[in-house]
């Protein structure tokens, strides 16, 4: 089982329990922590896992590129506190562990999509961590009603422009027709994106 984790690495993350929690595992265990990315605990991370005898179960990554990301994210079956990828996470139907601070608790729910723990708890890390490992049914239902998330809370680009198209409108009252995130080819520079009067902004190619 890989326990994976995408960002800078700091101490407050509390990976350094999930090492340790890791090197407690029984022999069959063999569970791992893939850390996709760096930071500055990195080095005390490595270190702290030779001396528990469990470096070939501890792998970073170092930095890589945005293309990769995706294969990493394929090999994990518990995702650890997601911050800027969270989406991702959703998206892909992992099982997430996350704290309950107020930017996670807006999209993740207790016990539907994701195991949530108290971050002012010493173990809150390893005790979720633990629940998910050892209860199959739990990690497929908290993955599956993730990737339902996307859908239900429509968390996506198309979602996200709504908003800010609409506000465009509100500010343009007088614009019409629609508004064209990427101008046809036909345009040329100079052009309106409206056929009628309006006043709307002549489309202007790119320098």
């Amino acid at each position: 089982m890989v326990l994976g984790f995408t960002g800078f690495v700091r101490e407050w993350h509390g990976h350094g329990d999930v090492i340790t929690m890791i090197a407690e595992d029984p022999p069959d265990a063999r569970r791992q922590l893939l850390m996709v990315g760096d930071g500055p605990v990195r080095a005390a991370m490595e270190q702290q896992a030779r001396e528990l005898g469990i470096a070939d179960r501890v792998r970073f990554t170092g930095i890589i590129g945005r293309d990769e990301v995706a294969r990493y994210f394929a090999a994990f079956d518990i995702a650890l506190q997601p911050a800027e990828t969270l989406f991702e996470y959703l998206a892909l139907g992992k099982a997430i562990v996350g704290s309950a601070q107020p930017n996670i608790i807006e999209i993740l729910q207790p016990d539907y999509n994701a195991l949530l723990f108290d971050p002012a708890a010493p173990s809150g890390l390893a005790g979720a961590i633990a629940r998910l490992s050892a209860d199959p049914v739990i990690r497929t239902t908290v993955a599956a009603n993730a990737r339902a998330t996307i859908g239900e809370q429509q968390l996506t680009w198309q979602a996200n422009a709504e908003p800010v198209v609409a506000l465009f409108r509100g500010l343009m009252p007088h614009a019409c027709g629609p508004v064209f995130f990427c101008p046809p080819a036909s345009l040329s520079p100079g052009a309106h994106l409206c056929t009628k009067n309006c006043p709307t902004l002549p489309y202007e190619p790119p320098s």
